[in-house]
C-alpha cells in the first residue's frame, strides 16, 4: 500500500515537471516571438519599404537617363530663349546714361531741358540662385536680378521736336519704357509744349554681361547746352 503511494507521488512530480518544462519552453516561444520574429518583421517591412523607395528611384533615373538627349536638347533650347530675352538688357544703368540720352534727345528735337532728375529703384525681380542652378544651365549660374531706374526729363519742345525725341528713346540700346508723357501747349509769344517725359531705364545682373558706359568723347567740348540756359549755345 505504502509502494503504491509512492509511486503515485512520483508520478505526480514527473506530470509537474513536464508541465513545467512545457511552460518554460512555451514562455520561451513567446519571447522569441516578441523579441526576436516581430524584430526580424519590423526590419524585414523597413527593407522591403526601402527597396520599393529606390526601386521608383532607379526607375526615374532610368527615365532620365533614357530622355537625357532630349533634355539637353531642351537646356540648350531654354538658354537660347533666355539669351533672347535677356540681350536687350544692360548689366545695368547709370546716370550717365540718363544724361547722354538726353543730350542726344536734344540733339535730334531741339528741345530746351529745364531739369533731369534720376532716381534708381531696387530690384523689381530676383531670380534666386537655387532656382538658376536646379535649370542645369552652364551658362547662368548666379542669382538674376532686374533693375529699373527712374528719371524725368522736363524740357520745353516743339511739337514736331517731341516727336523725334521720343523716336530717339525708341531708338536707344538701353531697355527703356515711357512711364508717363505730360505737356501743356504753349502761346502764340511761346508756342512750344512745356513739360515733361517720365522714363524708366531696365538692367539685369547676374547674365554675366558687364556693364558698358556710354561714349561721352564727342561731347566733352563743345557740346550745346542742353538745359538751353538764355537760349544760347556753348
Amino acid at each position: 500500500m505504502a509502494k503504491s503511494k509512492n509511486n503515485n507521488s512520483k508520478a505526480n512530480n514527473n506530470k509537474n515537471v513536464l508541465l513545467y518544462v512545457a511552460a518554460l519552453g512555451a514562455l520561451l516561444l513567446i519571447l522569441v516571438y516578441v523579441f526576436v520574429f516581430q524584430k526580424l518583421t519590423t526590419e524585414t517591412e523597413a527593407i522591403n519599404a526601402s527597396n520599393r523607395t529606390l526601386a521608383l528611384r532607379v526607375n526615374e533615373l532610368k527615365v532620365y537617363y533614357d530622355n537625357r538627349y532630349v533634355y539637353m536638347e531642351d537646356t540648350q533650347a531654354m538658354e537660347q530663349l533666355i539669351d533672347e530675352l535677356l540681350v536687350a538688357y544692360p548689366a545695368d544703368v547709370r546716370e550717365e546714361d540718363a544724361i547722354i540720352l538726353a543730350v542726344q534727345m536734344q540733339r535730334d528735337s531741339g528741345a530746351m531741358f529745364q531739369n533731369i532728375n534720376m532716381e534708381r529703384g531696387s530690384a523689381i525681380h530676383v531670380i534666386p540662385t537655387e532656382t538658376v542652378t536646379a535649370a542645369g544651365s552652364e551658362k547662368y549660374t548666379q542669382e538674376i536680378q532686374f533693375y529699373n531706374m527712374y528719371t524725368t526729363y522736363a524740357n520745353e519742345v516743339s511739337y514736331e521736336g517731341l516727336k523725334r525725341m521720343i523716336q530717339v528713346v525708341y531708338n536707344s540700346d538701353n531697355r527703356i519704357g515711357i512711364q508717363n508723357i505730360a505737356y501743356s501747349k504753349g502761346d502764340a509769344e511761346n508756342p512750344n509744349l512745356s513739360g515733361h517725359v517720365d522714363l524708366v531705364f531696365y538692367s539685369v545682373s547676374g547674365t554675366g554681361k558687364e556693364y558698358v558706359a556710354p561714349d561721352i568723347v564727342p561731347y566733352l567740348t563743345g557740346t550745346d547746352n542742353i538745359f538751353g540756359e538764355n537760349g544760347e549755345q556753348q
